[in-house]
Order: C-alpha cells, then sequence, then structure tokens
C-alpha cells in the first residue's frame, strides 16, 4: 500500500503541483481511506519528501550509471540523458507532443514558496549532485581526448548541468520534446567546434594498452 501511495502521489504531483494534491484525492484514486495516509506517512508533507526522496535517488543513480560510465562519449551520455528524459515525458504526453509536465523535480520547483525546508533541501542537493555528475563525465570525456586538454572544463559542466535542469521546463514552454534534444545538439556542437580535437576519440577504457617491445 505504502507503495502505490507514493506511485499515486508522484503522478499528481507531477500533473498538478503540490499545491494541487490533496489527501482526498489520493485516497479518493486509491479507494483507501485519509485515515489510512496518515497511518502511513503522518501528514501531507511527510509523503510528499518521501516521494521527492525516492525519485531524486532514482534519478541520481540513472545519471550515476550514465554520467560516470569511462566507456562512452560525451556524445552518448547526452543520448542516454535524451532517451531517460524521453521515457519520463511519454508516461505524461503518451498520444504525442502535448507539453504536459513530466518532471517532478522541476513541477515542485515552481511551488518553492509551498515546499517544507526538507522538500527545498532534496531540490538543491539533488541539482549539486546532477553538476557533480556531469563534471565526471566532462574530464573523462577531456582525458579520451575528445576535447582539448586546455577546454574549460567548468564553464563546459554548467552549461550542460543547466540544460539537465531545466529539460522539465524547456518541453513545457516549447510545448514539444524535440526542442529539448534540439538544445542539446546546438550546446554539443558549439562545444565541440570551440574545444573539440576533431578525432573521434575512443574513451579512455577503451584505449588500447602500448605493449613493452623487448629490445
Amino acid at each position: 500500500m505504502r507503495d502505490k501511495i507514493k506511485s499515486t502521489t508522484a503522478d499528481l504531483l507531477v500533473k498538478y503541483g503540490y499545491r494541487g494534491v490533496s489527501f482526498r484525492e489520493i485516497s479518493e484514486i486509491l479507494s483507501t481511506t485519509r485515515a489510512n495516509l496518515h497511518y502511513h506517512f503522518g501528514n501531507k508533507s511527510g509523503l510528499v519528501e518521501e516521494v521527492l526522496e525516492d525519485y531524486a535517488r532514482g534519478t541520481i543513480e540513472r545519471y550515476t550509471d550514465v554520467w560516470t560510465d569511462p566507456e562512452t562519449t560525451l556524445r552518448e551520455k547526452i543520448a542516454a540523458t535524451v532517451a531517460f528524459n524521453r521515457e519520463r515525458y511519454n508516461k505524461f504526453n503518451p498520444n504525442g507532443d502535448k507539453g504536459h509536465p513530466w518532471s517532478l523535480m522541476i513541477r515542485l520547483r515552481s511551488d518553492r514558496d509551498a515546499l517544507t525546508p526538507k522538500m527545498q533541501s532534496i531540490l538543491q542537493s539533488t541539482s549539486h549532485e546532477f553538476e557533480s555528475l556531469v563534471r565526471i563525465g566532462v574530464g573523462l570525456a577531456v582525458r579520451a581526448g575528445e576535447f582539448r586538454e586546455n577546454a574549460p572544463q567548468q564553464k563546459i559542466v554548467i552549461q550542460l548541468a543547466t540544460i539537465i535542469h531545466y529539460a522539465g521546463s524547456v518541453t513545457r514552454d516549447s510545448g514539444r520534446f524535440s526542442r529539448l534534444s534540439e538544445l542539446w545538439e546546438a550546446t554539443l556542437s558549439t562545444i565541440e567546434a570551440a574545444y573539440g580535437t576533431g578525432a573521434k576519440a575512443e574513451p579512455a577504457a577503451r584505449k588500447p594498452v602500448r605493449k613493452k617491445v623487448p629490445s
């Protein structure tokens, strides 16, 4: 029951925001009582805090797999990120581009003044974690020879991490997912033009190890 409550609440939060979700609506959807919700989570804030924690943890785990992988190029990391966003977008836009919200964190940020300090802390710490993971990915790309060694890594990280932070806003404001893909491509192409080596370098983990030939 706890998992059903959290899953239903997460979907409602994405659709209607923090202010638009109530125990009454959740209980009606699940055919249970508000007393049961209070039993499991205490109050609405306690429920949303737990839902947000789970969502943030799952997102970080997914991005960790993507951005710290030494065997993929930066382009491949971005493609995997876009695919992950597409999965979430399609869930709330099953009939094609409607521009419906799909990111729980973006949705909650729009209700920031109504959130508890714990919720705000989760949002902030998760954003910092995203940036740290992107920093690892950019560093791997430089070491793999995809970009010049003197490329301004932190400036690149800021550009890429910002797209991750506001991906949900990009698709909402444009009304189409392709706008997000276009933004990624435009940003990466510009970075490659400015700092790329011009070679399709293999990531560090794939580079062959030269064997020392005995004299």
